[in-house]
């Protein structure tokens, strides 16, 4: 009876230990579904297809695609491992591409070009928790997921809600930023586009895209943990997001995380590479900094300041890095820098609705104010603002971001000889074409005795209102590359330039090389926006 009892056991045991190694032993390839295997195109296949070109060829064109060389070099060396020795589906040419965007998101089209945003680079950790975002949108691709979800949808039209909600998205983002840029794009060429790239698929693919992206990860020889911890990561909730998409659904996440987790449980391979933090930020720095300068420009202040600190954790006397941690406590002003539990109820985020959607900056500002301790929330942040950008100056005294950013921030406080000095000090040491001496210089004549009086300047300040650059600082790309997205200019109404969509106009970044390592930073002045 024993030996009965105990057989079932040890064969059970022994499956569970042979299953890694069959995995293994089977190649990359994997198996696709009969719906896959079995795919034939059809006319509204090919018209799909021939939307999804254009789309691609419109992020390209209109400067949303990262041109860093080598971050995209990794990006892609990461989606090829993933491959492995699997030939493409046909029609299926696989680039795997970095979005200019903030929001945590990636998608696949169903061409094979794989784009990750820039706001998800920014909050993963290392190479095997990438690995596995990327292993997820390969598997719809293999899958044919695009297509016979486009098919269902013809004949069913069941999913209006989410139609709907397609439709509305583009108008969720505030105006002149880059946040949600893409899915207005993707919205021109039809709805089924913007559910593909935000919303996501019927529950049974994302659920096969997960267990075929681990299967895929395990295989490429990373630590298939890497996926239940992203989804740890993905859950953040630090702003308001206009629009949940299936990369930030919460009941989802949990599942998703609960389900990945068994499954890396039964592969193993916690031996297997997940890459260290330090590699991932050598990597991903140009991203990440464009990022921030992009969250920033969003209101999204909270996020920037914690991408900023991961950078200042990493690289403690890096000019650039403490700039960008200057800027965002600066551009918090009365806000703090992780939600209450209060504003994460739903009472909470109505509220935060509110106020992004109603208000301007500086009625936000002042309603923050207003609140108790919205003054000394105010101070503190200021303070801690000073304290790195006093450090950047420690390191590199001639750094011309480290002086405007205090230029700004006395001028806020109301500290009129030490802007003065700072706006000055920015003067001495900027370079000669940088394109924001002439406001640089237009706020000393402001301050200076007997200068003129610019009334929306003094109201702003007198509101609280803050200085945001918008041009990314000198970390995010190198010398002659393209980007509309990162080189947002102010124009004569104070709203950033955005990328031409109509024309696909682009214009020409002179940014100093990304940060990778701990060289000294060649100051690229930047920009500013009045709000």
């Amino acid at each position: 009876m024993k030996v009965l009892l105990r057989a079932p056991a040890k064969c059970a045991a022994f499956c569970l230990f042979l299953a890694p190694l069959l995995l293994l032993c089977s190649g990359f390839a994997q198996t696709p579904p009969p719906a896959a295997a079995n795919f034939q195109f059809n006319d509204a296949d090919l018209k799909l297809l021939q939307e999804v070109n254009e789309f691609d060829r419109q992020l390209s064109s209109k400067g949303l695609v990262m041109k860093d060389p080598e971050l995209n070099a990794y990006v892609q060396r990461i989606g090829e491992k993933l491959l492995g020795n699997q030939p493409p589906p046909e029609r299926v040419e696989f680039k795997f591409r970095v979005l200019r965007d903030p929001t945590i998101n990636a998608f696949a089209l169903p061409n094979g070009s794989i784009y990750v945003h820039t706001g998800l680079l920014a909050l993963l950790n290392n190479e095997g928790e990438l690995a596995s975002v990327l292993a997820h949108e390969i598997t719809h691709v293999t899958n044919r997921h695009s297509y016979l979800e486009n098919r269902s949808y013809r004949k069913k039209m069941v999913m209006i809600d989410i139609f709907q909600a397609a439709a509305a998205a583009s108008g969720y983002f505030p105006a002149g930023s880059v946040v949600g840029l893409a899915v207005g794009m993707a919205g021109t060429l039809g709805q089924f586009m913007t559910v593909m790239t935000i919303f996501g698929y019927s529950q049974e693919m994302e659920r096969e895209a997960d267990h075929n992206g681990i299967e895929r990860l395990y295989k490429a020889g990373y630590d298939p943990h890497a996926m239940p911890r992203s989804f740890e990561l993905l859950d953040e909730r630090l702003e308001y997001e206009p629009v949940e998409g299936f990369y930030r659904d919460h009941p989802k996440l949990k599942e998703r995380q609960r389900y990945s987790q068994e499954m890396a449980e039964t592969l193993g391979g916690r031996d297997l590479k997940t890459g260290t933090e330090d590699d991932y930020l050598i990597n991903t720095v140009p991203a990440i900094c464009y990022n921030i300068r992009a969250d920033q420009q969003a209101r999204r202040e909270r996020t920037a300041l914690a991408r900023s600190k991961k950078l200042t954790a990493w690289q403690p006397n890096e000019p650039n890095y403490l700039v960008l941690e200057a800027d965002s406590y600066r551009l918090l002003g009365a806000k703090t820098a992780t939600p209450s539990p209060e504003e994460l109820e739903k009472h909470g985020q109505a509220e935060h609705k509110k106020r992004y959607f109603k208000m301007t900056e500086e009625e936000e500002q002042r309603d923050l104010l207003a609140k108790n301790g919205g003054g000394d929330q105010r101070a503190a942040n200021y303070t801690s603002a000073e304290k790195h950008y006093l450090k950047a100056l420690d390191v590199d005294p001639k750094y011309p971001e480290a002086h405007r950013g205090l230029g700004f921030l006395y001028q806020q406080e109301g500290k009129k000889s030490d802007a003065i000095h700072e706006y000055q000090s920015y003067l001495d040491v900027a370079p000669a074409e940088a394109p924001d001496r002439l406001r640089v210089k237009l706020r000393l004549k402001t301050l200076e005795p007997g200068g003129a009086d610019i009334s929306k300047e003094a109201s702003n300040l007198k509101s609280g209102s803050k200085d945001r650059p918008t041009q990314p600082s000198a970390a995010v790309e190198p010398a002659g590359t393209t980007s509309a997205a990162a080189t947002a200019e102010v124009g004569s109404n104070h709203e950033p330039v955005t990328p031409d969509q109509s024309s696909g106009a682009t214009k020409t970044v002179n940014d100093a090389p990304p940060v990778r390592q701990l060289p000294t930073v060649k100051p690229t002045s930047q920009t500013e926006q009045d709000h």
